[in-house]
């Protein structure tokens, strides 16, 4: 939880106009299926107080690995994640030291685009830098 805490800080306090971030909320990905990502940014404007948000609403899902649900975190989310087209994906592995691997959809899958420790830096879905130390200090 304070890993996700801190993401998000860090986030929240680079997201311009135009987007913003969300904890733990419902994204419908499946005819049945709702995932709840750690953290998602999305356009403005999308309802936060809505019980569900829709995947096409979702620019950037964030998942922290954690040990109860690794097996769901790092192999059936991703999937489903990309399914429902969610165009941006990250996976924090918050065991020292800190990582990020980033995806990017690219057609109907996911495409490792970057693994990153001590510092996150990234262009999609903007412009953001994450201090990775700084999430377990």
């Amino acid at each position: 939880m304070l890993v996700l805490g801190r993401m998000f800080s860090q986030i929240d306090a680079q997201l311009g106009e135009g987007l913003q971030v969300f904890p733990e909320v419902g994204v419908v990905v499946g005819a049945s299926t709702v995932r709840v990502p750690d953290v998602v940014i999305t356009p403005a404007g999308v309802d936060c107080d809505a019980p569900l948000m829709k995947a096409e609403q979702v620019l950037l899902a964030v998942e922290v690995v954690s040990p109860g649900s690794k097996r769901v975190d790092t192999t059936v989310k991703p999937f489903e994640y990309a399914d429902a087209g969610i165009p941006n994906f990250w996976l924090v592995d918050p065991s020292p030291p800190v990582t990020v691997t980033v995806y990017s959809l690219t057609g109907e899958d996911y495409e490792e685009s970057l693994r990153a420790e001590h510092v996150l830096r990234v262009e999609e879905p903007c412009p953001l830098r994450i201090d990775l130390a700084a999430l377990t200090r």
